[in-house]
């Protein structure tokens, strides 16, 4: 049950952290979430064949998690891509990325399509079948419209779930998303001392973190889009999920591949 993250940080990224966007994948089949920094040499580093990538799965139109899209699309077309490259998106979503397609229009040079799909926001939603897995959706509170992901993999000797909350406030809709799931991806952009801002921002603390993989019954918990503020205070994040998760936490490395 392979993924990678090509990024952990919030807004501002910081040397070590890019912003955050993960990879979902099998040996047959790509499916990309969110899009920042430079994702075409993000693939390459991390081994994977940008061929393979059949799905790009944006969670919400703030520009940390959109402004890679022109980059890779672009790439793609000059690596020569002839299969056309699936983006799912929520309504409000898409209106960013028809935007990108007025001011970039790069589909007029390239030798393949950008097919949109839009997402409905409702709960449990099957946004795509993959080779070896699938990815429903759900709404999560943010201050745009927004989603989290749960990946159900189904890749022997490899079975399990990981879900990613994306940037969101601690809600009851992404707790049943990840009732039961092996991994639960989730933010932490601030640490609980911050938590009246988090909460005005649409994000979430550490501790907060914690609590709702303890509510989902999540197995194992990675914090990440973690804020600015953190550099220097990552462990006391760490310490503070730990206390309210009662099991293990970690804060991911970036192009390292995870599984259950």
């Amino acid at each position: 049950m392979p993924f990678q993250f090509f990024g952990t940080s919030a807004a501002i990224p910081s040397p070590d952290r890019d912003n955050t966007a993960l990879a979902f994948y099998s040996p047959e089949e790509i499916v990309l979430v969110d899009c920042s920094g430079s994702p075409y040499q993000k693939l390459l580093k991390a081994e994977l064949d940008p061929v393979r990538v059949s799905s790009l799965i944006v969670t919400h139109r703030h520009v940390d998690h959109v402004y890679g899209i022109p980059s890779l699309a672009h790439n793609m077309g000059l690596a020569g891509r002839r299969t056309t490259l699936h983006v799912h998106a929520l309504a409000e979503t898409m209106k960013i990325l028809r935007g990108f397609r007025d001011l970039f229009p790069l589909e007029e040079k390239m030798p393949y399509r950008i097919e949109l799909h839009e997402i409905p926001a409702k709960e449990g939603y099957e946004v795509l079948r993959a080779r070896g897995f699938r990815v429903l959706s759900t709404p999560v509170r943010h201050g745009a419209p927004n989603i989290a992901l749960r990946a159900d993999f189904d890749l022997p000797p490899e079975h399990g779930s990981v879900v990613y909350s994306s940037d969101t406030s601690p809600c009851p809709s992404l707790i049943s998303l990840a009732r039961g799931a092996d991994i639960l991806i989730h933010e932490a952009t601030f640490l609980h001392s911050d938590a009246a801002r988090a909460a005005a921002d649409g994000h979430t603390t550490g501790h907060q973190a914690g609590e709702v993989a303890k509510q989902a019954g999540a197995k194992r918990l990675i914090l990440c889009h973690l804020g600015a503020g953190l550099q220097g205070c990552e462990d006391e994040l760490r310490q503070e999920a730990m206390r309210s998760f009662g099991g293990s936490v970690e804060l991911p490395e970036e192009l390292r591949e995870y599984r259950i």
